[in-house]
């Protein structure tokens, strides 16, 4: 039995050992691995990590010097062959030898991991194109340098950009200006005070420029040209406005050389801005490069005014033109070449003395100019150009009255005006037109009138015997092409009015008529359909007014019409016609034989009516809801509007309904 229990005890020792070896024998466990690729690459640049030997079906995780980094894909899970690739970043860290760690559930596998070696790296950040011009700003950023407080050198086109300290990242931003170099792409580097050379570089574009001094002036003006960026030692072609002008020559840095002698203005280069463009023959791919020349004009002198209506008299001259070199002057502004605008001023030649002045000549601003400013230029045989500027104004008229009847006189003003000071003729003419129209007068000529030495003046117009009431147009203009805006007058229609405005039949009306024809016969009605016809004629006076007098016709009581006419216009009003009142008389007619007398009282005061004694009665209508004294001789019944009143002998105490 002893022997039995060894032997099972001996099975049990050889099971475990068996199941060591097995695991020992797990090939995952023994032959995971990991590489790098690159092993070496500037900070933001991927690395990819190649792994093998792993378990189906674990995640797999990376550090970079110890610390957690995202992996592209962001879960990495193994497959079943063991093997699979995922992509890292390399972080912001300074130049040399770091670690890359691979995990697998979280666990280090092969600690402390694989050497990966950051090199240094710069790049362009500003301006965005990574190209311009000799001295224009430009930023530089540097990464995966030293971060042992020590300082890098920038160089463009082993030009230095400038000095910055690295910080302990192992980065740096510079800003500067670029240096000066010739045309073309030129790498940007740096290098810092450990020894770290940035291995991936940048490449900025030089680009050249043009300058032109002065930049403005006339034009035959001599200049001077500067210019960097160009082809180290080449020609520059430059064309003026487009043609072309002359040549440059460019140093070793690609500077343009000072030119001997300093190239001119073409003289015949028009006014304004004028654009130098400059081309590098011999290297197409250099860009173009432009500056701009404005070129102003020679000043004429122009007096006495620099601003005034068509006909004003100028006297012209200026300098800085060419001068003559020969008895007679061989320069000169030739016929028609002094211009307003586009309009010839010369029809002979203007000489030019050998001092390139212009002799004074008197023009006149003429009547084809438009209103406001004119450019006079006056251009000489070498294509000389002097200009000034001529404002054309338009003179004015202002009316008072602006408004009025038929045979108004209308005080008409104006400012402005051509002068007497001038050669040329300055009459000015007047009219009245229909609205809007400038000829065809209408009842009354035209006047003229004469400007004072201001050139203003006042003048009446009177408006006619028009046909209608409305507005017509005052208009005033001379025969240098001058004309003030038209002035509006307004003729009123015609209009009536009637005092009192009510009363009885055969009472006085008076009718006050306006705007009618002047010196015309009217004719004044009231009523409608067969309307009556006032048989006295009134006449209207100078301006076209009346007032007339007449007895109001038998009409029946209300509001009737009052008409006048002209037999052109006619105008009306209303006129209410009052009954004629009840009297005392009338309301006690049916006891007229048998009255005596009536007293009545009211507000203080006795009112007595004795027909006997028409002088002495005072009491001219009996008032419904008062209370009167009748006294008649004989027993009566009084009948008025319609009620009765029996009445006894002597006096007799009613209430009046």
């Amino acid at each position: 039995m002893k022997i039995k229990t060894n032997i099972v005890k001996l099975l049990a020792v050889l099971v475990i050992l068996g199941s060591l070896v097995a695991i020992a024998a797990v090939p995952a466990s023994a032959a995971a691995a990991y590489t790098l690729d690159p092993a070496s690459g500037p900070v933001g640049g991927p690395v990819t990590v190649k792994t093998t030997g792993f378990i189906e079906g674990q995640i797999l995780t990376a550090k970079f010097d110890g610390v957690p980094i995202t992996t592209s894909p962001a879960i990495v899970t193994v497959p079943a062959s063991g093997a699979v690739n995922f992509t890292i970043i390399v972080p912001v860290t300074t130049a040399g030898v770091h670690k890359i760690l691979v995990l697998r559930d979280g666990q280090d596998v092969n600690a402390p991991g694989v050497d990966f070696t950051v090199t240094p790296k710069v790049v362009v950040t500003s301006p965005a194109t990574k190209q311009g011009p000799v001295g224009s700003p430009v930023t530089v950023a540097g990464t995966g340098f030293s971060g042992a407080s020590v300082s890098a050198t920038v160089t463009i086109g082993g030009q230095v950009l400038g000095v910055v300290a690295v910080d302990s990242t192992g980065s740096f931003t510079l800003s500067g200006t670029v240096p000066t170099l010739a045309a073309g792409a030129r790498t940007v580097t740096a290098s810092d005070g450990a020894g770290n050379t940035a291995a991936t570089t940048d490449t900025f574009g030089v680009t050249p420029t043009l300058a032109v001094s002065p930049t403005s002036g006339l034009a035959g003006s001599k200049v001077s040209l500067s210019g960097t960026g160009w082809t180290a030692s080449s020609t520059v072609t430059l064309k003026l406005t487009g043609q072309a002008w002359t040549t440059a020559n460019t140093d070793v840095n690609g500077n343009i050389l000072p030119q001997s002698p300093q190239p001119i203005i073409t003289p015949s280069s028009p006014l304004g801005a004028n654009q130098i463009v400059g081309y590098d023959v011999n290297y197409p791919a250099v860009p173009a490069a432009s500056t701009t020349f404005t070129v102003v004009a020679r000043a004429l002198s122009v007096t006495p005014v620099s601003s005034g209506p068509h006909g004003t008299q100028l006297l012209i001259t200026g300098t800085n033109m060419t001068p003559s070199t020969t008895s007679p002057p061989n320069s000169k502004i030739l016929a028609g070449q002094l211009k307003m605008g586009a309009i010839a001023l010369n029809s002979t030649d203007i000489p030019i003395d050998t001092q390139g002045t212009i002799s004074p000549t008197t023009v006149y601003v003429p009547a084809a100019a438009p209103l406001g400013a004119n450019t006079i230029t006056a251009t000489d045989t070498s294509a000389l150009v002097a200009a000034a500027v001529f404002t054309v104004t338009q003179p004015t008229i202002t009316i008072n009255p602006a408004t009025g009847a038929r045979g108004t006189t209308v005080i008409v003003t104006g400012a402005g005006w051509l002068a007497p000071s001038t050669v040329l003729s300055n009459t000015v003419i007047i009219g009245v037109y229909n609205l809007g129209q400038t000829t065809g007068t209408l009842s009354v000529p035209e006047i003229t009138t004469m400007p004072d030495s201001s050139g203003n003046f006042a003048a009446g117009v009177v408006i006619p015997n028009v046909p209608a009431a409305g507005q017509y147009s005052i208009y005033a203009r001379d025969n240098n092409n001058n004309a003030a805006a038209l002035a509006t007058f307004a003729v009123p229609g015609a209009a009536i009015s009637v005092s009192p405005t009510s009363g009885v039949a055969l009472s006085t009306i008076t009718v006050t008529g306006t705007g009618f024809k002047p010196y015309w016969g009217i004719k004044v009605s009231m009523g409608t359909g067969p309307a009556f016809t006032f048989p006295t004629q009134v006449f209207t006076d100078v301006m076209g007014a009346f007032t007339f007098s007449g007895q109001i016709p038998g009409l029946a009581p209300g509001a009737t019409v009052v008409s006048a006419t002209d037999d052109t216009s006619t105008a009306t009003t209303f006129f209410t016609i009052n009954a004629i009142p009840p009297t005392v008389q009338s309301q006690t007619a049916t006891i007229s034989s048998y009255l005596v007398r009536i007293w009545g009282y009211s507000g203080g005061t006795w009112y007595m009516y004795d027909p006997a004694d028409a002088a002495g009665s005072n009491l001219a209508t009996l008032t419904s809801g008062a209370g009167y004294w009748i006294n008649v001789n004989a027993a009566c019944t009084l009948v008025s509007g319609g009620f009765s009143y029996a009445l006894n002998s002597g006096w007799n105490l009613i209430g009046w309904r």
